[in-house]
């Protein structure tokens, strides 16, 4: 199923799907209907200038939610937070995610002048958060004196913008312990909001550590090209990526690919790649009992000294140690 949606001033995204989808709107809640799986999307506010929308579901076909950029809502930021879900629609990791997959539980920071497309297939748990904001009431939250240019497109630039953050196991159990949450209970929204307020807080120390050069616009048809990139690059952690073939993909010369890449995930393709491997890495040793060998073989490395290298600088300590959980 694919809905489609432009949002502006009057529009209430709950209301429009429950009418897509033929059910009611009822407590601020949509049930999916039997046809379309299990699960539900609810919204939350928090505050006057602060709500969330929290989707968590299991599809029985796939769904594709398409928004249309809105042109006169420039004074919001949008935030997308997704998780891991397993087959059966908890949180966490799952064998049968890919390396690919993995990799799209990540962070989105958007302004509403963007077009955007999420696939989600079924048979599958579906966990994600929206939390859309009036961005002068985010900057007097956060209260940031000095800022980066990242920080500063967010908080008070005029062009469009889009940053991607790869969530941590903080961040993770912070969103797992907020979608728990019942609102409805005595003093559940409070509890929401102090929830929302560490990830704002999590996301926001981590863009601020981002080393930027001048702001590149962004254009409604480069969100959608990066995103291929992007899962290009994490396609295959056999193989480094090769810079001519993504920038014939993304229909752009090297230089702008490598500085659009660089500005909206924070770090060259190859240095992303390279993290990537060590995301991964990480799951083979822990959660699939991979040996050292074995990881590094499957991720490409004919030489596991440089394998064991790589990974003690990313994690601070050697495969081996890391699999022992010492």
């Amino acid at each position: 199923m694919v809905f489609e949606f432009a949002p502006g001033e009057q529009f209430n995204f709950l209301a429009a799907f429950a009418n897509r989808v033929g059910t009611l709107l009822q407590d601020a809640t949509v049930t999916l209907p039997n046809w379309l799986g299990t699960g539900s999307i609810k919204r939350v506010r928090l505050t006057p200038d602060f709500s969330l929308l929290i989707h968590q579901y299991t599809l029985t076909e796939e769904l594709i939610l398409r928004r249309t950029a809105a042109d006169n809502t420039a004074d919001r930021v949008n935030v997308l937070f997704q998780a891991s879900v397993r087959a059966d629609g908890q949180p966490g990791d799952d064998n049968g995610v890919t390396a690919g997959q993995r990799q799209e539980y990540t962070v989105r920071i958007t302004s509403p002048d963007i077009d955007s497309e999420l696939r989600f297939p079924p048979g599958r748990g579906v966990l994600f958060v929206v939390l859309s904001m009036n961005r002068s009431a985010l900057r007097q939250l956060l209260g940031i004196g000095t800022t980066n240019e990242v920080v500063e497109q967010i908080l008070q630039g005029t062009q469009a913008f889009l940053f991607y953050e790869t969530m941590n196991a903080e961040a993770h159990q912070t969103l797992e312990a907020l979608v728990r949450i019942d609102d409805r209970e005595e003093l559940g929204n409070l509890r929401s909001w102090i929830r929302v307020q560490a990830l704002l807080c999590w996301l926001f120390e981590r863009l601020l550590t981002r080393e930027t050069g001048k702001h590149r616009p962004i254009h409604r048809a480069d969100a959608d090209q990066l995103s291929r990139v992007r899962a290009a690059v994490v396609a295959d952690l056999r193989q480094p990526p090769r810079l001519a073939q993504l920038a014939l993909l993304a229909g752009m010369s090297t230089s702008k690919l490598t500085d659009l890449f660089k500005q909206v995930f924070g770090d060259s393709i190859y240095d992303y790649f390279q993290k990537a491997r060590m995301i991964e890495a990480s799951h083979l040793l822990r959660q699939e009992g991979y040996s050292v060998s074995e990881t590094g073989h499957r991720l490409g490395f004919s030489n596991l000294s440089h394998f064991s290298r790589l990974f003690e600088k990313h994690y601070g300590i050697k495969p081996k140690q890391f699999a022992r959980n010492e």
